[in-house]
């Protein structure tokens, strides 16, 4: 294991037993395959596999060789999984249901496993990989004869923010990182297929690509919401747009972008200060836990939001006694008499 993957290698074994090595760990982990190197005598890869709540991302990078997925391999081990594949670097051919595609840098497509297909990497390869419960598509009314070994450009629209989230979901399995929504990742992923297709037959609308990468743009937000280094060039940088294109997103919303990250940071706020798990914790430990980094900031904020101060919210939050709301009430005529007279 390598951090959350587990590792093959054919650097430390002899030539001759390398393809072997390959074929036995692709059998185990991904299924059964016959694999080739086109009369190559050398073969050199490597493989990390990890998974994802009931996704498996892999990356593989590889000398020229070939798999095929045959009805013998089927009927050992029929994984009922769809496979998406992000070509990162070299060109890989897919064959599936009489129809053959060439994947360069920059594309991705999918087959499914449940029938036979054949990759054929002619030249050395770095590729993505994800294996997405077929269900996930199926549910979505996709049909998947018709959507499989068809290429999609990872450079724009939709088709590049599958591309991204698919190289981004690997890079945080393999750093330990929190994956990006972690929790619905295979939703997500099929969600986007689903945009994919429509885009390619022209029904998809921009107010879908907006919503979607709204949505995504939210999603990197709550994850790195207690980073006090959050901001709107690198939540751009992530989602590979500019700032422009980012406050654009958000026309129409209640709050602009770089006001929806305090006010997620203050909500966060609120849920701790009300659990008593967070008792022990100052609130000045909380709110910089969250993001902020200024003290001023966050109680000036925090009264805007909630009408009260972190304190006397904390106090009305968690006393359940009259003694309680009685403190929290002497506390709020406390700061409200100091506030007086500071005016």
């Amino acid at each position: 294991m390598h951090n959350n993957l587990a590792v093959v290698s054919t650097a430390d074994v002899a030539p001759c037993e390398r393809l072997g090595l390959w074929g036995d760990f692709v059998c185990r982990h991904i299924g059964p395959l016959q694999a080739d190197t086109f009369g190559d005598a050398q073969f050199e890869g490597r493989l990390e596999l990890g998974q994802a709540r009931d996704v498996s991302l892999a990356r593989i990078v590889a000398s020229r060789h070939r798999v095929q997925r045959t009805p013998q391999g089927i009927r050992k081990d029929n994984r009922n999984y769809v496979k998406l594949v992000a070509q990162v670097e070299g060109a890989g051919c897919f064959e599936q249901n009489g129809r053959k595609v060439m994947l360069a840098p920059g594309e991705w497509s999918l087959y499914d496993t449940t029938k036979p297909y054949t990759v054929s990497n002619p030249e050395r390869i770095d590729q993505i990989i994800m294996l997405l419960p077929r269900e996930k598509l199926v549910r979505l009314g996709l049909d998947l004869d018709d959507l499989v070994v068809r290429r999609f450009s990872g450079r724009s629209g939709v088709g590049r923010l599958t591309y991204d989230l698919l190289v981004s979901a690997f890079e945080s399995l393999r750093d330990g990182a929190t994956t990006p929504g972690e929790d619905d990742l295979a939703e997500m992923i099929a969600s986007h297929v689903e945009l994919a297709v429509l885009d390619r037959a022209g029904t998809s609308t921009d107010a879908s690509l907006r919503e979607l990468t709204r949505d995504r743009v939210k999603r990197f937000i709550d994850i790195n919401l207690d980073d006090p280094h959050l901001t709107l060039d690198r939540v751009a940088a992530a989602i590979g747009c500019s700032k422009r294109y980012l406050h654009k997103l958000f026309d129409g919303e209640d709050d602009t972008l770089n006001a929806y990250i305090w006010q997620r940071r203050l909500d966060r706020i609120r849920q701790d200060l009300a659990d008593p798990a967070f008792t022990g914790r100052s609130i000045t430990e909380i709110a910089f836990g969250r993001g902020f980094s200024s003290s001023t900031h966050f109680s000036r904020s925090f009264r805007e939001s909630c009408g009260v101060s972190p304190r006397v919210y904390r106090l009305l939050m968690q006393g359940t006694s009259l003694f309680w709301h009685r403190a929290a009430r002497r506390q709020w005529a406390k700061e409200a008499s100091l506030l007086g007279a500071a005016e």
